[in-house]
């Protein structure tokens, strides 16, 4: 689920050279494909850009509590509903000319503690769940997504505009509710593992819910790495190290693009067809 903002949007890709994240461009478009029904939906209901975002946002953080409190698949819904609102507010803005300023500052705003409700709610749960070396791991990767975050958008406040890092909040997010929802599937894995490693010697008394767990575990260390990647950028561009051009056209510019001729193409047809 890609996140936008309300804001200008032209974050270009000046540090092309670091890794681009997770998710590559024919997944992203075929996901905006997807979601396009959703966008014509908002456009044509007037909805505000804004009261999307605070849905999206009251709809992930639901889901960060349903976590706390073991719900995996619930929040698996709420999470995957919020994501699809928080890529859509932006757009829904962009495509209907109700850009502004304050409507960034919200979406960006929210996003952070949207993100932190979600690890908090896997930090409490694993806790409770008697597994608090992973309950740590949900605090670093909150950490390391609030950092990473952070740092680009100072970035942006000094004019390097750039998205990059190996991950991304839409590569956070889809991690996060691919492992909420293949959770259902822990008590058959568990079995599979404790059996394994019996075979070679090993006991495992309570197996922490998979592959929920080993996820954390891969957001603690990935988030904290892209904030370094994006440490390392800044440094350079401030430096004046790593200047190349910004790309003609960016993924939100495509995003927009794609969305533009699909809508524009649907609103014909019905023209057409009245």
């Amino acid at each position: 689920m890609t996140p936008d903002v309300h804001g200008d949007g032209r974050s270009g890709d000046r540090a092309r050279g670091v890794a681009r994240g997770l998710i590559p461009d024919w997944l992203d478009d075929r996901f905006t494909r997807s979601v396009t029904p959703v966008i014509r939906r908002l456009i044509l209901a007037r909805v505000n850009p804004n009261a999307i975002t605070v849905t999206a946002f009251v709809l992930t953080a639901s889901g960060g509590i349903l976590i706390a409190f073991g719900h995996l698949i619930g929040a698996f819904l709420l999470i995957v509903v919020g994501g699809v609102l928080d890529f859509s507010d932006g757009k829904v803005a962009a495509l209907t000319g109700r850009v502004t300023t304050f409507g960034g500052i919200l979406d960006s705003t929210l996003d952070r503690y949207a993100d932190a409700a979600v690890y908090l709610g896997l930090t409490v749960f694993f806790w409770n769940d008697g597994h608090g070396f992973t309950a740590v791991a949900a605090v670093l990767a909150l950490v390391g997504s609030m950092t990473s975050s952070y740092l680009m958008a100072l970035g942006k406040a000094y004019g390097y505009g750039f998205r990059t890092g190996i991950l991304r909040r839409q590569d956070r997010v889809t991690l996060i509710a691919s492992a909420l929802v293949l959770s259902a599937a822990h008590d058959p894995l568990s079995r599979w593992l404790t059996l394994g490693a019996a075979t070679v010697g090993v006991r495992l008394d309570h197996v922490a819910t998979v592959p929920l767990a080993p996820v954390v575990w891969v957001l603690a260390a990935l988030t904290n790495v892209t904030a370094l990647q994006r440490l390392l950028v800044l440094r350079r561009l401030a430096q004046g190290e790593h200047q190349p051009p910004i790309a003609s056209e960016t993924l939100r510019d495509r995003q927009l693009r794609a969305l533009r001729d699909s809508i524009g193409r649907t609103s014909t047809q019905r023209g057409t067809n009245g």
